[in-house]
């Protein structure tokens, strides 16, 4: 199923106490799982300051905020080494309600996080995820990403994160 969402850039107006609960929220699963990512626990404060980090993405259907996903640039001071290549975009903050996770909402962010990529000059995109996170693992494979790595974002997180990256056009796949 895939319910046709907004999809527009974060503003002013949006509501970073009510972000952050969202965030909390659809990564509650994860917790309950043991998997404290940085999304469990951020501050109203860090929600803001990963918005910043790049391009800031609301889903919405009828009003109301049903996700974000902030679409990252290259990061040449990222410890992950991949983050600090020149045509390489991350994205971060991947969070949908849990009552619309598995409706299509998350591919179409991601399909407009890799459109705002390649229209400024992205010709991969990455992400780092829980290594035990095997169906987010699993998504991401069948998104056509590859395991490239792993890094460490201890003591925000309590796991080994795995690096996985694929290309924006589906032709180029050496990486």
């Amino acid at each position: 199923m895939n319910v046709p969402v907004t999809i527009r850039a974060i503003s002013t107006a949006d509501n970073m106490v009510l972000l952050t609960e969202l965030i909390h929220a659809a990564y509650a699963k994860q917790a309950a799982n043991n998997l404290r990512y940085w999304a469990t626990h951020q501050t109203v404060e860090d929600t803001a300051g990963r918005f910043a980090t790049g391009h800031g993405l609301i889903a919405e259907l009828n009003g109301n905020i049903l996700g974000t996903l902030t679409v990252r640039p290259p990061q040449p001071a990222s410890q992950v080494e991949i983050y600090r290549e020149p045509d390489i975009w991350t994205f971060s903050q991947f969070a949908v309600l849990p009552t619309f996770q598995g409706i299509g909402i998350g591919r179409q962010f991601h399909d407009v996080a890799l459109a705002f990529a390649r229209a400024n000059g992205g010709r991969w995109m990455a992400l780092d995820t829980a290594a035990p996170a095997n169906k987010l693992i699993e998504m991401y494979l069948r998104w056509g990403y590859k395991i490239v790595g792993e890094c460490d974002w201890r003591p925000q997180t309590n796991y080994l994160s795995i690096v996985m990256c694929r290309s924006i056009d589906r032709d180029d796949q050496t990486i």
